[in-house]
């Protein structure tokens, strides 16, 4: 797998581990929650947020899964996709319960409020702890929004790399090109001078023949002047 592949790969892993923990730790404010019902139903809405974040890196889980040429890996992955998908069901029956338990819990304690004659200290209290779950829900909002931060900064590596080798390939193949250009050029090159060099000779030759052509013509003339010299003498 090539590198950039396995470090998206990871990056998804530690989200799925992230979401999972960030569930589970809602899951336990939940059931010991002891605020309001709003408190409750932020708290609920939280949580139904991060398990759409878990079902998504597990999706993409699922897709890079699928992609592996290697049968090894791909079995692999679709093992830890399979136990992700078990995590994801347990934490979705834990989150119905714990919001069941809080719900019954809240309706008890509204009806001791009712019957209570000191509610101030309750008040207090439950104001404490909700500035303290509003700081830890800020932390984990923050954290979450880090890892995002960092996904799509590999993604966009990856998207570079991509680029960068289908630009890569269309020079090799330009390149693979102009080398074909240069062995054809070079090759009629040698087919020019090879016929430069018959037509010199052609040439040559034609001299030659023009030379011999005179010189035959000379001696037809001597040879005729001899004649009428001898015919007209004797």
């Amino acid at each position: 797998m090539p590198q950039d592949d396995q470090v998206y790969l990871n990056v998804v892993k530690q989200d799925i581990v992230k979401y999972d923990m960030a569930v589970k730790s809602l899951i336990q404010e939940i059931r010991e929650h002891d605020g309001s019902q709003l408190e409750l139903d932020e708290l609920g809405a939280l949580v139904r947020s991060r398990i759409t974040q878990l079902r998504e890196q597990i999706e993409e889980l699922r897709r890079l899964a699928m992609e592996q040429d290697n049968d090894s890996d791909r079995c692999l992955l679709n093992e830890e996709v399979s136990k992700s998908d078990k995590m994801l069901q347990d934490n979705h029956k834990a989150f119905r319960n714990a919001v069941l338990a809080s719900q019954l819990a809240i309706n008890q304690k509204s009806k001791d409020e009712l019957l209570s004659d000191s509610p101030s200290a309750a008040e207090g209290e439950t104001g404490v702890r909700h500035r303290e779950r509003m700081n830890r829900q800020a932390m984990l909002k923050k954290s979450s929004q880090l890892t995002d931060d960092l996904l799509a900064v590999t993604r966009l590596i990856r998207d570079n790399t991509e680029k960068s080798t289908k630009t890569l390939d269309r020079l090799v193949e330009g390149s693979q090109t102009v080398g074909s250009t240069q062995e054809e050029l070079k090759t009629m090159g040698s087919v020019i001078a090879q016929a430069r060099k018959i037509l010199n000779k052609y040439g040559r030759r034609e001299n030659t023949d023009k030379l011999l052509i005179f010189l035959g013509l000379v001696f037809f003339l001597a040879s005729c002047l001899v004649v009428l010299r001898n015919r007209f003498i004797f």
